[in-house]
């Protein structure tokens, strides 16, 4: 039942460890969150057009699309603990270089790009460990829902991030290069705590080459056809609606008259909807509710974007976020939790750096429809967006419903005599 399944929401949030490795990924998301508002801002104030934000916004997609894989392969391989540190530790000096160079107005849109690229490669270890990590620290009935909790909690930056982001801009004596100060000083935090964690386990994989192990990663996912057609469908509708964010700062600049700055202030909403959404339905997962609720957030996201491309103003733009917010946050928390929870644990580290590579693709088709938007308009684009990922959403969707699920093998009655018997006979056999 679907009231039992929300009722085991919060459920993995009875371990310890896993409360603190929640607080600590929400504390540095809350960091890249701001960034994310904050960037698309900068580079539209640098170059003054949509494609100037695609393209600062390019290289965070394209670091995950290339070295993605590799990295999902590497973190089955290393203790996840010391792959997020390090990963962290480059980000923040990242932030911090990029702060001096607005300090010293020496930033430029390649700079941004080049950060981006960083970023995008560092997130590449992080994103894949953490969710791994989950499977180290609770209970293998608890990973799904460890998962979900954890991407839900990534919903409550969304939120906060934005809203923070613009006020330090408006703020005297901060601004941009104070706001990046300030989000190096989290990440700075969050690295100190990590030690409180346990290192966390690599898995027992064979000791050959990264291109092997993540060549049979990518076998192995290929072989499983629901998780074939959930990765399709992530892919796939990120692709298409998911490179919105970057149209934004162009839709209130250029069609409500209001300054980019401005957007963590009319974008909040999108971050509630996430938080409470989000949570909502980490409970459903595993259940047989779990596939038809994915469906229809996912159509429920696309047509949030299809509306932005008729929103009047930015009033009425409010609940249409929210929309969106609601719609990819539970579309993106039961995805990545169902395919959590239908592969392997050996394969965790490599299945969950494929949920990323979506992201890095979406850095692609965002340049095409940045460039699209200063031809044709930032709306046209936002409806050409929602109504492809609606159709996607609705293909692949319906496929993966008749899908049948997966089933427990249970041992014959012979089986289980065997099994029963020779245990009993080895211990009554005379030894010798």
């Amino acid at each position: 039942m679907i009231r039992a399944g929300i009722g085991q929401t919060f459920e993995a949030f009875g371990v310890g460890l896993f409360r603190l490795h929640w607080l600590l990924t929400v504390m540095a998301f809350m960091s890249f969150s701001m960034n994310f508002t904050v960037l698309p801002i900068v580079a539209f104030d640098l170059g003054g057009d949509n494609s100037s934000v695609a393209l600062a916004m390019a290289g965070n997609g394209v670091a995950w699309f290339f070295i993605g894989p590799f990295a999902g392969a590497l973190t089955d391989r290393f203790p996840k603990r010391r792959l997020i540190a390090l990963a962290q530790t480059a980000i923040a000096i990242n932030y911090a270089i990029i702060g001096f160079l607005i300090l010293t107005g020496r930033i430029e849109v390649i700079w941004l790009t080049a950060s981006t690229l960083l970023l995008g490669a560092c997130f590449a270890f992080t994103g894949p460990s953490r969710r791994a990590y989950v499977a180290d620290i609770v209970p293998p009935r608890l990973v799904g829902n460890g998962v979900a909790l954890l991407q839900s909690g990534l919903t409550f930056p969304q939120s906060v991030g934005p809203v923070l982001g613009s006020l330090l801009l408006f703020a005297p004596f901060i601004g941009a290069d104070g706001a990046y100060f300030i989000m190096a000083g989290i990440l700075a935090v969050t690295i100190a705590s990590l030690f409180l964690m346990p290192p966390g386990s690599p898995r027992n994989v064979p000791r050959g080459s990264v291109t092997r192990e993540l060549l049979l990663g990518l076998r192995y996912a290929w072989r499983q056809p629901r998780l074939r057609v959930l990765l399709a469908t992530l892919l796939l509708v990120s692709a298409t609606a998911g490179p919105y964010q970057n149209i934004l700062p162009g839709l209130l600049e250029n069609v409500f008259g209001i300054e980019s700055r401005n957007l963590g202030l009319t974008t909040w909403p999108m971050g509630v909807g996430s938080l409470i959404v989000g949570l909502s339905v980490a409970g459903v997962v595993g259940t047989r509710w779990s596939g038809g609720v994915l469906l229809v957030m996912s159509c429920a996201f696309g047509l949030g974007v299809a509306l932005l491309g008729v929103t009047p103003n930015a009033l009425v733009m409010l609940p249409v976020i929210f929309l969106v917010g609601s719609g990819f946050s539970a579309f993106q928390t039961l995805n990545t939790a169902e395919v959590i929870q239908q592969s392997d644990r050996e394969y965790h580290g490599r299945i969950t750096a494929l949920t990323f590579l979506p992201f890095g693709v979406q850095s692609f088709t965002g340049l095409g429809f940045g460039q699209l938007a200063d031809i044709i308009g930032e709306q046209d684009v936002f409806i050409l967006m929602g109504l492809s990922s609606i159709v996607i959403s609705l293909a692949l969707g319906i496929t993966y419903l008749r899908m049948k699920q997966p089933t427990v093998q249970l041992p014959t009655a012979e089986q289980l005599i065997r099994r029963t018997v020779r245990p009993v006979a080895a211990v009554m056999r005379p030894q010798k």
